[in-house]
């Protein structure tokens, strides 16, 4: 796996580059929501792989809970103490092999777009296994391999599909993977978003470069791809939403 340093440059274009709508905010809040049946208050929720905190804070006003913001990046954890500060929201160093906290500590876990980042899945299943209560839920957001014909971002970036199918895992490795240490499936959904209300505002974000996928690009890649999508504005007769459908897994921790 190649590892992607977001102290070295990602920490300082995610917030503004991978920025939620407050529609797509409350969007993957009722995903999770519908699977809690009514339950919030006195909860507590890992956000693994937390970044600058943009889902702690949803998670902790949408569920009135206490939330813990696991980021292995220390520049990384200091955005989120910036822009994500909030009074039930803590952020803590660590990584999905080493999470900072109690046995039985959370009641239900939450990762976005993290899994691709884990270079040992057995062990990330393992540590939240042990951290999340009995019949409490994990839910993992993500793209996964084979799934990714929906992605627009391949349409300018060809060279990004192949370098995300090589490193995203398959759905059903996480699975088994997490079925092996415990976990059962609930359910697996696919959730279309809304990401710019534009083309227009698409190509300004991407600009940024804050995708993972674009630190394994060349610079000459990055900036043809970028090209592709310029003139595919200007070739653009009327606005039109941009979105993408992402996948929603959600395990349940069984008993011992």
């Amino acid at each position: 796996m190649t590892r992607v340093d977001y102290d070295r440059r990602l920490y300082g274009a995610y917030r503004d580059g991978r920025a939620l709508s407050d529609d797509t905010g409350r969007l993957w809040m009722a995903a999770v929501g519908r699977h809690l049946g009514g339950v919030r208050g006195n909860l507590v929720i890992l956000d693994l792989g937390a970044g600058t905190g943009r889902f702690s804070t949803l998670l902790a006003d949408a569920f009135e809970a206490r939330v813990v913001g696991v980021e292995p990046s220390e520049k990384m954890r200091d955005e989120a103490a910036r822009g994500s500060a909030h009074p039930r929201v803590v952020y803590r160093d660590g990584s999905a092999a080493s999470i900072p906290a109690a046995a039985g500590e959370f009641d239900f876990a939450f990762m976005s777009m993290v899994v691709h980042h884990v270079p040992d899945l057995g062990a990330c299943a393992g540590e939240l296994y042990r951290v999340i209560k009995p019949g409490g839920l994990v839910f993992v957001r993500s793209t996964f391999s084979g799934r990714l014909a929906s992605v627009p971002l391949y349409r300018c970036f060809p060279s990004a599909r192949a370098i995300d199918e090589a490193r995203l895992p398959r759905v059903e490795q996480l699975r088994d993977t997490f079925v092996a240490r415990g976990f059962e499936l609930v359910t697996l959904e696919m959730i279309e978003q809304q990401i710019d209300a534009s083309l227009q505002a698409h190509y300004e974000r991407m600009k940024r470069r804050a995708l993972s996928t674009f630190e394994l690009m060349t610079d000459a890649e990055f900036h043809e791809g970028l090209e592709r999508m310029r003139e595919a504005v200007e070739r653009e007769t009327a606005s039109a939403p941009v979105t993408e459908r992402i996948d929603l897994l959600v395990l349940r921790r069984q008993a011992a």
